[in-house]
């Protein structure tokens, strides 16, 4: 049977107002509204079932209406919940507002992950967690789960990758031991909130996270394409120009392309190119997943983009 790649963090339920003209600060703007599941870990993982890799996520839902309705979502799309946590208090919420042409005005999130999942509560799922093929953590958990994922992961030798999520969020991994972790994926923004000093440039806060024994650091830069640093130098990629109809999960869809291709035993380039291709996609839909998505569509995606670069 095949391991599971393990994701954990935040499940939520997605509230996106697609405004009908450019967004206004300070006053009511006109949008039509389109529900999602969503969450960084959330999806993650279904991005990972619909390319049919064994997954499972450890996440945090309230016992409400909503509650139901995500982990239901999950069971339809063969999203694994053995360990799954129920509480009496409100299921996560992300909601936020978008420009015509598909670019974030605003956003805002509550979630309970950061309340409920600490060590204690892994470290119950020890044997559970010491079956994953990898590890894919998001910030929205406690900076004290973060390190015991760092270290469990490096005594189990089981590759961790972490989804900064945010400028705020990602300061969690500023003071931790990373020794642990395989792969850290910021934007520009991000980058600069892993390290105590935040008075770094890119190059020195690169050098700073690879000092700290994180294997690799992979930056997104937007339309300029990514770069991964490791200690042996780096690897470059661009994006290619497309029309962004939602910018909503584009970063998770990336890392997801790249854990999937890592998976079935991919090269870093291949990785690299994998999850360009899939976040290229979700830019252009609506939501942060598509539900169409194959293996072989995937593959296709990636021979559009890069069709001279095999």
């Amino acid at each position: 049977m095949a391991l599971p790649i393990i994701c954990i963090g935040a499940l939520l339920v997605d509230e996106l107002f697609f405004c009908h003209e450019e967004a206004v600060p300070a006053t009511s703007n006109p949008a039509t509204l389109k529900r999602h599941a969503g969450g960084v870990a959330g999806n993650i993982a279904r991005h990972l079932a619909l390319l049919d890799i064994p997954v499972q996520l450890i996440t945090v839902l309230g016992n409400d209406l909503d509650g139901d309705w995500l982990k239901d979502e999950c069971a339809k799309n063969n999203i694994g919940t053995d360990v799954m946590l129920r509480i009496n208090d409100s299921t996560g919420k992300y909601a936020s507002v978008l420009n015509p042409d598909g670019t974030l005005f605003v956003a805002a999130c509550t979630d309970p992950c950061g309340k409920y999942l600490g060590p204690l509560f892994l470290q119950q799922y020890e044997e559970f967690l010491a079956n994953a093929a990898m590890i894919i953590a998001d910030t929205n958990l406690p900076a004290e789960t973060l390190q015991w994922l760092s270290s469990f992961c490096k005594q189990k030798n089981i590759l961790l990758l972490i989804e900064p999520v945010s400028v705020s969020k990602a300061k969690k991994l500023a003071g931790i031991d990373c020794s642990g972790v395989y792969m850290v994926t910021p934007n520009e923004d991000e980058l600069l909130s892993l390290c105590i000093s935040g008075n770094r440039g890119t190059n020195e806060t690169v050098s700073a996270l690879l000092a700290r024994d994180i294997q690799k650091i992979w930056l997104r830069k937007g339309a300029a394409g990514s770069e991964i640093f490791h200690k042996d130098g780096s690897l470059t990629l661009h994006a290619p120009n497309i029309d962004i109809k939602d910018s909503t999960g584009a970063g998770d869809a990336a890392l997801a392309g790249w854990a999937a291709a890592c998976y079935w035993g991919m090269d870093e380039e291949a990785c690299l190119k994998t999850g360009h291709a899939m976040a290229l996609e979700i830019l252009q839909a609506e939501g942060a997943v598509s539900a169409s998505l194959t293996k072989e569509k995937l593959m296709n995606a990636v021979n559009k983009y890069y069709p001279d670069e095999k």
